[in-house]
């Protein structure tokens, strides 16, 4: 009895042999990683997430970045213009006396519960209209958790 079946013979180089083998690795951790995301999410376990989980949550995070204002034009130009300090810089100006008036843009609250010694509150949604009570003389060193 004959063999009609005719065999197929591929020859790979290592290179591209070992390539295959990675790329087939990556897929088996990727289902383990879906496989066990789904039982613990299913069991209920801490810090478990579903895909949708995962996604409602970027998503929310992505919509709570679109509804943060944007800064009208000619206040982004100007922005643009600012030279920013770091700290140490910053705390050199003040430890050696500079001509500097600090401003904390941060909220009451946060400005309430700390702030530099010295500093004007002066909250970042006020800025742009109250931008000239700052003294024209003096460098004006501003900070906040947008700065």
């Amino acid at each position: 009895m004959t063999d009609n079946k005719k065999r197929i013979s591929i020859k790979l180089s290592p290179k591209v042999f070992q390539g295959i083998l990675a790329a087939l690795a990556l897929v088996g951790m990727f289902l383990v990683g879906m496989w066990l995301g789904r039982a613990h999410s299913a069991a209920g376990w801490p810090g478990s997430s579903t895909i949708q989980q995962l996604r409602s949550q970027v998503v929310g995070r992505i919509q709570r970045q679109l509804q943060k204002p944007t800064p009208s034009p000619a206040t982004a130009s100007r922005a643009a213009e600012v030279p920013r300090i770091g700290l140490e810089e910053a705390r050199e100006k003040l430890e050696i006396g500079a001509n500097v008036v600090i401003v904390d843009v941060r909220s009451k609250e946060y400005f309430d519960e700390g702030h530099i010694k010295g500093a004007l509150f002066l909250p970042l949604s006020e800025m742009e209209a109250r931008y000239g009570e700052l003294s024209s003389d003096k460098e004006i060193i501003i900070y906040g958790d947008r700065c």
